[in-house]
């Protein structure tokens, strides 16, 4: 009997390692995944631009509780599409004065498919994770986060750009963010410091 037991751990812990090791590598090949394109900037102003180099870009009012150091900007004359897809805006993010982020909404399944059709094109196949964010909330008990509640995520992951791909089927609604990896890499690092 004990005997028994024991071969009955040895195939357990056989069988948690190579889940492990299942999991390490469903992870690693999906940190990996670069676009085909790594943008470094967008629609013609390159991450890290000083805001006071561009004349066509009107200053958003702003939530005063929001963080002071991050301006957001629209463009005068921007073409509220990409490829096929209708948009509602476009904000332009300028953290401590330089360009760090673009934050896109939009509305309807069409235009999520229609933008997500183009980011493929452009960057190649993303990051999915439908359901899986949902998942996390059940396992924690927790109420989930709006990036959780987003229904339909992907992103594409570059040495420059970040991109995320969102779209809640309840709200119909999805946005789209871009971000400068090194933009956001300096924002950890001035939060640190600020806090000592």
């Amino acid at each position: 009997m004990v005997k028994l037991k024991a071969e009955a751990m040895k195939k357990v812990k056989i069988l948690a390692i190579l889940f492990t090791i299942f999991l390490i590598g469903c992870f690693a090949s999906a940190r990996s995944s670069k676009p085909r394109l790594d943008p470094d900037g967008f629609r013609g102003i390159m991450w890290g631009t000083e805001i006071s180099t561009l004349k066509d870009l009107e200053k958003v009012k702003q939530d005063k509780s929001s963080d002071s150091d991050l301006v957001w900007y629209i463009r005068k004359e921007d073409i509220l599409a990409i490829g096929e897809a209708k948009l509602e805006n476009i904000f332009y993010s300028f953290w401590l004065g330089n360009f760090e982020s673009v934050w896109i909404d939009f509305k309807g399944e069409d235009n999520f498919e229609a933008i997500k059709k183009e980011l493929v094109e452009q960057f190649g196949k993303p990051l999915s994770s439908e359901g899986i964010m949902k998942k996390m909330g059940e396992r924690t008990g927790r109420e989930l986060s709006p990036t959780e509640r987003a229904g339909i995520f992907y992103a594409w992951w570059g040495k420059n750009t970040e991109m995320w791909l969102s779209f809640s089927e309840d709200l119909h609604k999805g946005t789209l963010t871009i971000n400068s990896v090194k933009i956001r890499e300096e924002r950890k690092d001035y939060k640190k410091q600020k806090k000592k």
